[in-house]
């Protein structure tokens, strides 16, 4: 029989100040069917943003009461699932949170974590950190043995407690005691609010055992008398012989007979007892494995038919293999130790991770509000300066200059009725008057190249090695202009041996190829030619492109949907790797990414948003 386990816990809550407020919520459910479907519960919360008081406080419970009727008022489904959906849409509802949540159903746990959070596990003398946030929900599960000691924890806990200090107090024979060599590392800090964990070791559930105990019926007995002298009628009974009065033999042998008979049947009784509560088992048992069996051979075909059907429609085949991991979950849930599931539970996560993946983000991190440079502060395009952002404000004619790192600011004069804007080592600016050169020791944008008759719609402006690249949708052309010790050389068209149709072009990048985007797909040309390349794995086609990033020193390309509200990152071989969706995306209108930093910086009207990526 699969073992069960359980947790003793102990928690470290920083108090509350500053406008955070952290909590712990430990749930082991009585009900039967919340205990079977959904195990214990873990959660640590932090609260970000709120009010001090009692309304942090209430706010905090209320947050907390709608994890809990999140997770175990909706019985179907797995365990798994429901504890990420949970998460996910709870950190939705509600903003600034930092959720780490732990489930532990029979000898499973599931984890699923929204914010930088951590979970730390220590098993046999090693420690290692099992699932680290990154900002958007990320999900994972495994299995436990006895002696785990598990520490769910929220970064701010984690920065403060270091690894070997924390690796040395889980060596203390409770979680108490751990919490006691914790406790006043935390409340010696200031601004500890948002610093909280909860620690929990595993142990074996002990087996119930009934003891039948034999109870005696104990009877006061009365003291024995001497006997008394015969009476004379006794003594006269004596002497008569009077035969024996066999009737009273009779009665006794009958009572001893149905005493035998009554044994038999509780005999008989215990036996048919026995017989249908085994009957019982093996109809129960016989049911299990039908199930299991049903579900294996669901989840193959289906599993099967997704990575056909992936071939030609990578989204169906995806829905289709899901589905199967799914079943294999539910499966799972009856037998967690069954071979042939956890085999192809394995495989399909393999797959998955091949075919790529789709995060949802939920509301995107503000990098930086353009407002604080300058009042009402906007941008239309941006490009990568070094380490800093150039900015472009058309409207105020200005060009903003963002430090990524040390979010340093700085604010030059652009040029009027600015509209593209790339760098390399300068800075440079595409507008209505032509080309111009922004100066930032004189605080100023010179013309470079004026305006040219020949062009008729420019949708993409870029610079690599020094020359200038004018993407001209209409004229199926990209000008170059070679840079020369003089200033720039004549435009010339850098097609060579004919013209590519450029009529849905949108944007285009350089990292040596140039890269254009179209509503259809991408296409790439190297020395002036085209190149064979097709994209793969895509789940979808692109719904409103508006913006491809790449560079030299990156793996990826980067598109901006705005129509799927998502960035997709691909491989510059063409295959599909990850799609980062958000509601805000569809009102963004330029993306920068930093793989050294796995960043991506998003412009959007007056703020500029950076996501993690993996």
């Amino acid at each position: 029989m699969e073992p069960a386990y359980t947790v003793e816990t102990a928690k470290i809550v920083g108090t509350p100040s500053g406008g955070f407020w952290s909590q712990i919520h430990t749930f082991f459910p009585e009900d039967k069917d919340k205990k079977e479907k959904r195990g214990d519960l873990l959660v640590v919360l932090v609260v970000g943003g709120t009010v001090e008081g009692i309304e942090a406080v209430a706010e905090g419970r209320e947050i907390l009461g709608r994890l809990h009727e999140e997770y175990y008022g909706n019985l179907e489904g797995s365990a798994f699932e429901r504890l990420g959906k949970t998460v996910e849409k709870v950190s939705g509802e509600y903003k600034g949170l930092e959720v780490i949540a732990a489930s532990l159903l029979g000898r499973a746990l599931f984890l699923a974590i929204f914010g930088q959070g951590k979970v730390l596990l220590k098993r046999k003398g090693e420690m290692g950190i099992v699932l680290a946030g990154e900002g958007s929900l990320r999900t994972a599960s495994g299995f436990l043995e006895e002696g785990d000691k598990l520490v769910l924890g929220s970064d701010s806990f984690f920065r403060t407690i270091s690894s070997g200090v924390l690796n040395a107090a889980l060596e203390s024979n409770s979680v108490s005691e751990t919490v006691e060599t914790l406790a006043p590392i935390i409340l010696g800090h200031e601004d500890m609010a948002d610093a909280a964990a909860v620690l929990a070791a595993v142990k074996k559930k002990e087996e119930e055992t009934v003891r039948s105990e034999t109870v005696i019926n104990e009877v006061e007995l009365e003291p024995e008398l001497p006997p008394k002298p015969p009476s004379l009628i006794t003594k006269f009974v004596s002497h008569l012989k009077i035969p024996p009065r066999k009737f009273l033999f009779i009665r006794r042998a009958e009572a001893k007979r149905k005493k035998i008979l009554f044994g038999v049947a509780l005999c008989f009784l215990g036996i048919l007892t026995v017989s249908f509560f085994f009957g019982l088992r093996r109809k129960a048992s016989g049911n299990k494995q039908a199930k299991l069996k049903e579900a294996i051979s669901l989840a193959e075909e289906k599993f099967r038919e997704g990575k056909e059907v992936y071939l030609l429609k990578p989204a169906e085949g995806k829905l289709l293999i899901e589905e199967a991991k799914k079943i294999v979950e539910q499966g799972l849930s009856l037998d967690t130790e069954n071979q042939e599931l956890l085999l192809l539970s394995e495989q399909m996560s393999k797959v998955l991770a091949e075919v790529g993946e789709e995060i949802s983000l939920g509301e995107m991190p503000v990098f930086m509000d353009l407002n604080l440079m300058t009042e009402g502060g906007s941008g239309i395009s941006f490009s990568l300066f070094g380490q800093k952002l150039a900015i472009l404000d058309g409207e105020k004619k200005k060009v903003y200059l963002l430090d990524i790192e040390r979010k340093s600011k700085k604010v030059v004069d652009g040029p009027p009725q600015g509209k593209l804007i790339a760098s390399d080592e300068k800075i440079y600016v595409w507008g209505e008057e032509g080309i111009s050169e922004v100066k930032l020791k004189e605080n100023t944008a010179s013309l470079l190249i004026e305006k040219d008759e020949n062009w008729k719609e420019i949708i993409g402006f870029s610079v690599f090695g020094g020359n200038l690249y004018l993407l001209d949708k209409r004229s199926n052309a990209i000008w170059r202009y070679l840079a020369t010790e003089a200033g720039f050389g004549p435009r010339k068209n850098w097609f060579v041996g004919g013209t590519p149709d450029l009529s849905s072009a949108v944007s285009l990048a350089i990292d040596g190829s140039i890269w254009i985007l179209k509503k259809e797909g991408l296409a790439k040309f190297t020395l002036g030619r085209g190149e064979d390349f097709s994209l793969t794995k895509m789940p979808e086609s692109f719904s409103e492109p508006a913006k491809i990033y790449t560079a030299k020193d990156l793996q990826n390309l980067y598109v901006l949907d705005k129509g799927r509200k998502k960035i997709f990152v691909i491989a510059k071989n063409g295959e599909f790797k990850t799609a980062y969706f958000c509601e805000d995306l569809k009102e963004a209108s330029d993306l920068v990414a930093v793989e050294s930093a796995k960043k991506i910086f998003i412009l959007s009207g007056t703020k500029i948003f950076a996501i993690e990526t993996r």
